[in-house]
């Protein structure tokens, strides 16, 4: 982050504007830092510190024209600039690249572990009652977990306690045929 510190002079034109007594400015001026280091914490930028530092400097600069035209509370001004900052902040935060696709024949090792591992530790009921549970996307898969539920006769909170037990005794058999292939 560029240190452009405002001039004297404009620094102190700056506490001026916040508050005619120099003590009373000084303490503004505090508060007003403090704050903004919040506000860029509290939305996750990365050095806030310097963030505030920054928006006091873009406020000094513009400061004879904040003296001449802006009426009303100056912190109100500094937080303005503040969420513009972090506007830009957040817009040069690159989203992490996703991972590479895996290839065909890794899904298809993956779908031969999971196969391999229901055969062997679920009954064909619990076979189907799995992979029907995690079928469908949003509300049509409210609607075949409902289904599923009212076919077993039992309760959606029911149901989701037997395939999470399903998924338990899936979950050991998976990682080790997975851990086999990579290996």
């Amino acid at each position: 982050m560029s240190k452009d510190f405002p001039s004297k002079e404009a620094f102190e034109k700056l506490l001026r504007w916040l508050h005619p007594d120099r003590d009373q400015a000084g303490e503004k001026y505090e508060k007003i830092r403090l704050r903004l280091i919040r506000i860029f914490a509290c939305r996750s930028c990365p050095d806030p510190e310097d963030l505030a530092d920054k928006t006091i400097n873009v406020v000094a600069s513009r400061i004879d024209e904040l003296i001449e035209k802006y009426k009303g509370d100056p912190a109100l001004y500094f937080y303005g600039v503040a969420k513009k900052i972090c506007l830009e902040v957040s817009k040069k935060k690159a989203l992490p690249e996703p991972p590479p696709p895996p290839d065909v024949s890794q899904i298809e090792q993956r779908c031969s572990c999971l196969e391999q591992c229901m055969e062997k530790h679920l009954d064909k009921t619990e076979r189907d009652v799995v992979l029907r549970y995690q079928e469908k996307t949003k509300q049509e898969k409210i609607r075949v977990r409902k289904q599923i539920a009212s076919e077993l006769g039992i309760s959606i909170n029911a149901l989701r306690i037997r395939v999470f037990h399903m998924h338990a005794r899936l979950r050991p058999c998976i990682e080790q045929c997975l851990r086999l292939i990579e290996s």
